[in-house]
């Protein structure tokens, strides 16, 4: 594997790490399928695992969206190894701030994301993902707003 393969295949791991959190925050049905072989797996622990890129529709459409108003994600610590050529172990971490449909009530959720990803005739794609959760808090008394909710403009 050249140096300039490596880097290349880091960026476009990296991008795939960055394209399932904006697929989720901004509900990218057409994002969140294209990322996924179809023999992948995609497991939340204590929720479940969902296969190729109909389980990742169905995870999103029937858990994640109904279960936010709206989230964000802030995705760091990348970490990868090239396993080959065309196979490459990730490990990374996730904050989630968002607001929950049940209760109108804000939320942060931490989580270790550890990753398989394969590259079948040049493309990488997700072959493997494991969610585990760290923490799952409500934010009592904390409710997120776009600037400008809580506060008039000055001189009102």
């Amino acid at each position: 594997m050249s140096d300039l393969d490596r880097l290349a295949s880091r960026a476009a791991i990296q991008d795939l790490y960055s394209d399932k959190l904006i697929a989720v925050d901004k509900r990218q049905e057409g994002r969140l399928a294209s990322i996924w072989w179809d023999d992948a797996e995609w497991t939340i622990e204590g929720i479940g695992t969902y296969k190729g890129p109909e389980g990742a529709l169905d995870l999103a459409n029937n858990v994640l969206w109904p279960m936010f108003h709206e989230c964000i994600h802030y995705g760091t610590n990348l970490r990868l190894e090239f396993v080959s050529a065309d196979k490459v172990n990730g490990i990374g971490d996730v904050l989630l701030l968002g607001n929950l449909v049940e209760g109108n009530q804000s939320i942060l959720i931490t989580c270790v994301f550890t990753d398989e990803y394969e590259r079948r005739d040049g493309v990488w794609k997700f072959s493997k993902r494991n969610a585990c959760t760290n923490y799952f808090t409500p934010l009592a008394g904390i409710h997120f707003a776009p600037p400008g909710v809580h506060f008039a403009p000055s001189g009102a």
